[in-house]
């Protein structure tokens, strides 16, 4: 029994220019930390699986030994536990591509247009021949970051690679503006599960967000990828924006198209708030996201609260407090100086 981290262990993250071991970020950090550093200048390459493991080794020996790794300093996922000290990866992270066909308000992602189509590494190569020497467990985990899946060139042979198995388990965030066949089939399998940050119920407000027209492409293509499906596949996510979507009216149009297609619901709320009143939501958010979880579950719509929410629930609410007196619980400094820069001068 020693403190260490599976994914430091078992994990894999392919970063733009890097292969790392994860991308959480210590202490829950919005902006993240460095991260464990296993390959520098990667391009796609074909890594020997010894010294793959050689290079994991360096971190995880500092655990086995009773230290930490500087990178790893505060993450949330260090645990004492038996850890199993196999050569194997059981949990991998793609992350290395942007290119999407929305241009959301809020995305990390929003660069010029050149930076967002630029020369991406190939991925699969390495990842058959690590599949190819047994290395990546049968009921591994996959996690897409990044850009729009969908478009990514080796989209179809990932998926067909991972994807039918219904043993590996592959997290998905999508726009749903292009419909996949391959990625239909890979939820029919068991084994993809897609996250959809629909932000709304109506088609003016998710092209306000979303600065795309594709509202109704977007419902179409929820209810092809929710036919034929075993068990939920869709988590339908609603990222409250304030001043713009923050709205229990709409909010209620949103669980309905959740509810018609069987899919779960997610809260969240944007992360560049958060930063600009340094993590302490205002309780007018906390008690708007409370009233939008009471709401979905009178429908019978199992809904989760997303991280900083879920942790921020820990604080009491004053049920009288409404976006009518807004101005009373809402940082001025927020309102007068981010606004513009955060919801229209959006590339940072």
């Amino acid at each position: 029994m020693y403190k260490s981290c599976n994914i430091l262990l078992h994990g894999l993250c392919f970063y733009c220019d890097d292969i790392v071991s994860c991308c959480y970020a210590p202490n829950d950090k919005i902006d993240g930390g460095i991260p464990p550093l296993l390959f520098h200048n990667y391009k796609g390459e074909i890594i020997p699986k010894d010294v793959l493991f050689k290079k994991i080794r360096e971190y995880s020996d500092q655990f086995l030994n009773g230290k930490c790794p500087k990178e790893c300093e505060g993450c949330f996922q260090i645990k004492e536990a038996d850890w199993d000290e196999g050569e194997f990866i059981n949990y991998i992270t793609i992350t290395h591509f942007s290119a999407c066909n929305a241009d959301c308000i809020y995305c990390s992602n929003n660069l010029n247009p050149e930076e967002r189509t630029n020369k991406i590494y190939e991925i699969m190569p390495f990842l058959k021949y690590l599949k190819n020497e047994g290395v990546i467990k049968e009921d591994c985990e996959i996690h897409i970051g990044g850009g729009e899946l969908t478009i990514y060139k080796e989209c179809d042979e990932l998926l067909e690679e991972f994807g039918m198995n219904g043993s590996t388990k592959i997290y998905i965030p999508t726009n749903a503006i292009k419909y996949s066949e391959n990625l239909h089939k890979a939820m029919k399998s068991g084994s993809a599960h897609i996250i959809v940050s629909l932000d709304s119920g109506s088609k003016n407000l998710f092209k306000k967000i979303k600065r795309v027209d594709a509202f109704d492409k977007v419902v179409e293509n929820l209810k092809k990828y929710s036919q034929d499906l075993t068990c939920p596949k869709i988590s339908l996510k609603y990222i409250i924006l304030p001043g713009i979507n923050d709205s229990l009216k709409e909010f209620k149009k949103f669980i309905q198209i959740a509810k018609s297609i069987n899919a779960y619901a997610i809260i969240d709320i944007d992360a560049r708030y958060l930063r600009s009143v340094n993590n302490i939501i205002n309780p007018i958010y906390l008690n708007l996201a409370k009233k939008m979880k009471a709401e979905a579950e009178k429908i019978g719509l199992f809904t989760e609260l997303y991280s900083f929410l879920q942790q921020a629930m820990n604080q009491d609410f004053n049920p009288n407090i409404t976006l009518k007196n807004i101005a009373d619980y809402v940082s001025m400094k927020y309102l007068k100086k981010c606004v513009k820069k955060l919801y229209t001068e959006h590339r940072y």
